[in-house]
């Protein structure tokens, strides 16, 4: 027979489970919605007759954002609930799209772009802090790659989406992008329980009293930290570089844009379901993570050596898998120093990851035009090095 502790437990299991499968879903639809407009964004360059420098720019600005806004909303969600602050992030987003696409002047474009950072990345940083809430520390990688996988491959659908949508008229696929955030927003609002409550604050508080609170200046916290700079300066050249680089290297429509955003995306969900939790099992999260994290390297700076499309397309393929492995690993290394702040080492991943996108998006858009190639290669270079920090420092920041 059970024992009350015992069929509490197990109540408590299915609960978490349950809420790891909604947060799932929605996660899928919210990447779906988020990432629309990237395969119509040189389309929306081209037409307004804007120089490429600006992809990069408009890109930094909504980094800008991120860096600013994200250790105001994750400490906020902490006292004020997850569910509020999600949904405000997705809502402005949308807002910010329609003020984006339906604009020309690039001073306006560049505003609302930061107003899209600042907005987004409420949810962005909450998401992970509500997965930590209601995930124990045996159950968080699963979480974590659960929500790797989510976004991936809701991006996927999303960017193939958008490109189909937008393939003659962008505006269509910015108005599209509007009107689902506002029904994702109704949908997290009646299908998400809050984890956040008075009972839980004081809980947690209580528990801080005996633990000390993470210290954004903590050795260990900036070394952590600096793998996700590296980390988001690699895929965010990646990401900024890749639409432009199809449309105006290759000359291939939004529509082929979309379709190869869109297979990448689905190939990084299924290396991140298949591969992640074998990887770790057998060469442990630190091991993985080296492992992934050269290969990425290769695959990025591979792609460079191939000017045959097929190849180039194979070696990016392999490269946001290996991306798609790596972000979980890192991700539940961070969960572990965050000492029941979870909304704090939410933030502070956050602008961690804003520095990284900041850097790598204005870098990018002002390197391609000396070399179309060249944000790829730089990418693969920044990787090694933050491997070789990582392997030459993890032991004496112990970590785990």
């Amino acid at each position: 027979m059970y024992t009350n502790r015992g069929k509490r437990k197990m109540r408590g299991e299915k609960m978490r489970s349950k809420s790891l499968k909604t947060v799932t879903v929605l996660t899928v639809l919210t990447y779906i919605v988020l990432n629309m407009a990237h395969p119509v964004t040189p389309m929306f360059i081209t037409q307004n007759k804007l120089p490429s420098y600006l992809f990069g720019v408009f890109f930094a600005a909504m980094s800008i954002g991120n860096f600013i806004f994200s250790p105001i909303w994750g400490k906020l969600s902490d006292k004020g609930g997850r569910i509020k602050f999600m949904i405000l992030g997705i809502l402005g987003y949308g807002i910010s799209q329609v003020g984006f696409g339906f604009s020309s002047n690039p001073v306006i474009i560049v505003f609302w772009r930061f107003i899209g950072g600042a907005s987004v990345i409420s949810f962005l940083t909450v998401i992970l802090a509500y997965i930590a809430d209601i995930t124990d520390e045996e159950g968080r990688l699963k979480g974590m790659t659960y929500y790797a996988a989510a976004s991936t491959f809701g991006g996927a659908i999303g960017s193939l989406l958008g490109g189909v949508i937008g393939n003659n008229n962008y505006k269509i696929t910015f108005s599209v992008q509007f009107i689902l955030s506002i029904v994702i927003c109704i949908l997290f609002y009646f299908f998400l329980e809050e984890t956040v409550t008075k009972k839980n604050i004081d809980k947690v508080e209580k528990e801080k009293a005996y633990t000390k609170s993470i210290n954004v200046l903590n050795p260990k916290v900036i070394f952590i930290m600096s793998q996700v700079v590296v980390f988001f300066f690699a895929v965010t050249s990646y990401n900024s570089s890749i639409n432009y680089y199809i449309e105006s290297v290759l000359s291939l429509p939004p529509t082929i844009n979309g379709i190869f955003l869109a297979i990448a995306g689905i190939f990084g969900f299924l290396t991140n379901i298949f591969f992640t939790g074998k990887l770790a099992k057998r060469f442990g999260e630190v091991k993985a993570l080296r492992i992934s994290g050269i290969s990425m390297a290769l695959c990025i700076g591979g792609a460079t050596l191939f000017n045959l499309v097929p190849l180039f397309f194979l070696f990016i393929l392999l490269f946001v898998g290996s991306s798609a492995v790596y972000q979980p690993m890192l991700q539940n290394i961070i969960s572990k120093v965050s000492n029941n702040d979870n909304g704090k080492i939410a933030g502070i991943q956050n602008s961690a990851r804003a520095i990284g996108m900041i850097i790598g998006s204005l870098y990018s858009g002002f390197i391609f035009a000396y070399g179309s190639k060249l944000p790829f290669l730089t990418a693969a270079i920044v990787i090694i090095i933050g491997y070789l920090i990582f392997k030459f420092g993890y032991k004496k920041y112990e970590i785990i």
